[in-house]
């Protein structure tokens, strides 16, 4: 049923990118035509964007416009060839996708409720006072309180999102209902 669930959102919105905007509201200027598919500027340029904000030493020149604009095209071609091929059907394809989306949702999850903690999360001067205190006394040769606070500072606040994040998921856990066959487990692994 989560396959065939997670194939139907696929698709549609495979169709609902394929299909365009069919309203009365301003056309969009199509920049290519690759079949039946049309390639928006907007995407485009959106795309494009992205691509420069990964390469910074970058230049963008007419003929770096166009060779983008053809990798778009390429890429498109391909994608439509293993749709035509039905190689979005088959097991391994739904799978790594299945996979893909799953670890997506798990990070953005996992940002978000590291964001919350961080939010009210706060270290006081003393705590780090008292963090640079046990390092010196490990460490009597370490660096000044002055060059190492901030590092302190963003340690005792990585230390705290990982607490409560596990803690988090500890919670869920335990409000959860889980079943194990470990009988089953068991017989697997012989």
């Amino acid at each position: 049923m989560k396959k065939a669930l997670f194939i139907l959102a696929i698709s549609a919105a495979c169709a609902f990118a394929a299909c365009g905007d069919h309203g009365d509201g301003p056309k969009e200027e199509i920049l290519a035509r690759i079949n039946d598919y049309e390639l928006p500027l907007k995407v485009y340029e959106t795309q494009l964007r992205q691509d420069l904000e990964l390469k910074n030493d970058f230049k963008l020149t007419e003929g770096a416009k166009r060779d983008f604009l053809e990798r778009m095209i390429r890429k498109e071609l391909l994608i439509q060839e293993a749709v035509r091929l039905r190689l979005d059907r088959e097991e391994d394809f739904v799978r790594a996708i299945e996979r893909y989306w799953e670890s997506t949702l798990i990070r953005s999850l996992m940002e978000r409720k590291g964001r919350e903690i961080m939010d009210r999360t706060v270290v006081t001067e003393e705590e780090i006072r008292a963090r640079y205190e046990k390092i010196r006394r490990e460490n009597p040769a370490a660096p000044g309180f002055d060059l190492v606070r901030d590092r302190i500072r963003k340690t005792l606040l990585e230390e705290r999102r990982s607490a409560g994040l596990k803690a988090w998921i500890d919670g869920l856990k335990k409000a959860a209902h889980i079943e194990i066959n470990y009988e089953l487990l068991t017989a697997r692994n012989r």
